[in-house]
């Protein structure tokens, strides 16, 4: 019989797992919201974007800048927690083995297999919502980074981090008390968000001035719009993007090694998250005024009161196996690889409807998650496919 403890980290791992498949399927929403969120001033200088130029409302931008507030910090915090657990639970050759099964080559087959797909779906949508016709046959060909971006910055992330861990093992001493002041941290609600909150600020700051540090092409290649603006995706790794989702990485991986305190999270977290929801309204709705130090002052906290909040609403209500939320973060991996191409269609099929946006959003997340759910119950879990994403073949049942 296993032991109470086992018991409950079990549980914990569940949460958690939940946690990450929900993330991951927040995608669906996000890129189908983005759609139909009015054009940013920004944007306006671009030729050509994916944009519905007759439907679109501000309560979809709402719902992208929300979701975006947690999203992928989560996922790394996610991501680091259960790479220490396979570092030290296994070893550390078992965690690089795992990480290029589960994480480079998966990226590597779904780019190489979807990459042309997902650029014509892009081109395509992009042709039809702006009304005009382009050739853009060669274009399919060539690399697509888009939402799998994430897993290619986390095998970076990973082999960089890992490599820290390694290099500095024989100073075990150091982990250890950086440990010790971690669990301090993590039992203390409000001292634990001025903290990461003012870790995050730093990490804004060196970010800042590495990108100032840089050659003007090279900076404006990495981050095209000024500070504070989010730094470009590239294939080129970019080093503002690693540095901001390393120092999540960190945290997660810190936070398996501090695992029994993870019941601390519960403290407080619907405070939190209601809190960090009436930041971000505030935040949201008046972005426009708010200067350089107000953003480090502000988005550092509202991120770190949700990720405290809704991790501990997570492990809260999510501790318990069940067969739907296990079902659901086993889908999860495939619908993050497989919903954009849909996003980027559908909208088209439904370009001339005279509806509003929110009733397009809608029609456009549900038809993509139909799509998804229903690709993976009957294509993918008891096949090889599934296995290859998730470890193992799941029977094809009903939950």
């Amino acid at each position: 019989m296993k032991s109470n403890s086992t018991q409950n980290l079990y549980k914990r791992f569940h949460s958690l797992d939940s946690l990450r498949g929900i993330m991951m399927i927040l995608g669906i929403v996000l890129h189908s919201a983005i759609i139909y969120s009015p054009i940013n001033s920004h944007e306006i200088s671009n030729v050509l974007f994916l944009k519905d130029p007759i439907s679109s409302h501000i309560s979809n931008s709402f719902i992208v800048d929300f979701i975006h507030s947690f999203r992928m910090q989560i996922f790394f915090i996610l991501s680091g927690f259960f790479g220490a657990f396979l570092y030290y639970k296994k070893s550390p050759l078992q965690m690089i083995k795992n990480r290029i099964s589960r994480i480079l080559f998966p990226f590597l087959i779904f780019e190489t297999l979807l990459g042309p797909i997902l650029n014509f779906s892009e081109n395509y949508s992009i042709d039809i919502l702006n009304n005009i016709q382009t050739e853009f046959s060669n274009s399919i060909f060539e690399p697509f980074i888009g939402h799998f971006w994430f897993l290619y910055y986390l095998m970076i992330i990973t082999i960089i981090f890992s490599g820290f861990v390694l290099l500095f093992k024989r100073f075990d001493h150091i982990g250890n008390a950086i440990s010790k002041i971690f669990e301090k941290i993590i039992t203390q609600p409000f001292f634990r968000i001025i903290f990461f909150s003012l870790f995050t600020v730093i990490v804004y700051l060196l970010m800042d001035g590495l990108n100032a540090l840089m050659p003007p092409k090279i900076a404006s290649f990495f981050m095209p719009e000024p500070f504070p603006s989010e730094p470009r995706i590239r294939l080129v790794p970019n080093p503002l993007m690693i540095i901001f989702y390393l120092s999540f990485y960190m945290f997660g991986w810190f936070l398996y090694k501090s695992n029994g305190y993870l019941k601390y999270f519960k403290s407080f977290d619907w405070a939190s998250f209601i809190l960090g929801f009436t930041i971000f309204c505030m935040y949201f709705f008046y972005k426009s005024s708010i200067g350089y130090l107000e953003f480090l002052i502000i988005k550092p906290i509202m991120t770190w009161l949700f990720i405290f909040g809704i991790t501990g609403v997570f492990i809260r209500y999510f501790s318990s196996y069940s067969p739907k939320t296990r079902y659901i973060s086993d889908s999860s991996y495939w619908v993050y690889l497989v919903h954009m191409e849909f996003c980027y269609l559908i909208p088209c099929l439904i370009f001339s409807w005279n509806i509003p946006s929110t009733l397009k959003f809608l029609i456009v997340t549900t038809l993509t998650s139909l799509i998804c759910f229903l690709s993976y119950h009957y294509l993918v879990r008891n096949t090889f496919v599934g296995k290859f994403l998730n470890g193992r073949k799941y029977p094809r049942k009903t939950i």
